[in-house]
């Protein structure tokens, strides 16, 4: 007859062992570090590119502003755009078809380091 009984409290016990519990948690800890790691790299992509639009915009307004001068205006030349970013252009010319080609740089540092991006055109003489 005492086997019986305690037969019966062991088929009334419910719930989890203090084992299980633990190995649920260190599981979803697993879980949730890996969520944050997506979730830092994902912001930093998002600024790596925010900061690569900007740059790739200084360097096409650059030239656009260029191609606005007189042809022997278009000299080389670099400036400090802000706090973060250098633009940088280099003129090189081809005297006998009369073209000037221009390359433009932004260099910026940002969450991934320092980074360049470079655009080049070419402007002819106007008649």
């Amino acid at each position: 007859m005492m086997v019986n009984y305690i037969g019966k409290l062991r088929k009334k016990k419910k719930g989890f062992s203090l084992v299980e519990v633990l190995i649920a948690m260190m599981i979803l800890a697993i879980a949730l570090l890996s969520l944050a790691a997506v979730v830092v790299s994902t912001t930093m992509l998002l600024s790596h590119s925010v900061d690569r639009e900007t740059a790739i915009g200084l360097v096409v307004g650059k030239l656009d502003g260029l191609e606005g001068l007189d042809y022997g205006d278009i000299v080389s030349g670099s400036e400090q755009v802000g706090e973060k970013y250098t633009l940088s252009w280099v003129v090189s010319e081809d005297t006998a078809k009369e073209i000037k080609t221009v390359t433009a740089n932004a260099t910026w540092r940002g969450v991934l380091g320092e980074r360049t991006v470079e655009a080049e055109r070419e402007y002819g003489k106007r008649e």
